[in-house]
């Protein structure tokens, strides 16, 4: 039903009046929901005293419908390499496959019948000692020659 301004009744336009205050009430309490709604949502800084161990009372809805922060990963500090290693390991090293083999039968044709201990090799080689034993335990005993003395 559309009706004409101007030939509206003062009861039509009382109704209207208290449709219209009503509509603004309903709108000042959508916008108050709405901003305790957000401060909900909003990003805060949380901290070991104020993070709570049990879960928020919010919905599924209110945990799905926050929006999604997209960060810029952050650059992986590079360890500075040991002047005193000869090698390092990984795929970007350059270095081949069994480079600590050569590095350590080396050594050790170098010491001669003597021999070394692992604590002199790993001082040598600039490699930790837990790994030459690793690889005297699984590599070293399959390599000819070499044996504990």
């Amino acid at each position: 039903m559309r009706m004409s301004l101007n030939n509206i009744t003062s009861a039509e336009r009382r109704q209207l009046i208290s449709i219209v205050e009503r509509k603004e009430r309903v709108q000042k309490e959508l916008r108050e929901i709405e901003s305790k709604f957000s401060t909900y949502l909003s990003p805060e800084p949380t901290t070991p005293a104020t993070r709570s161990p049990r879960r928020t009372g919010k919905s599924r809805a209110a945990r799905v419908s926050k929006p999604l922060e997209v960060k810029a990963p952050k650059p992986k500090a590079r360890r500075a390499e040991s002047k005193s290693a000869p090698f390092s390991r990984g795929p970007k090293s350059g270095k081949r496959r069994g480079a600590l083999k050569d590095l350590i039968l080396a050594a050790l044709q170098k010491a001669g019948g003597a021999g070394l201990a692992i604590k002199d090799l790993s001082a040598a080689l600039g490699v930790k000692a837990q790994n030459l034993h690793v690889w005297f335990s699984s590599t070293g005993r399959k390599v000819k020659g070499v044996t504990k003395g």
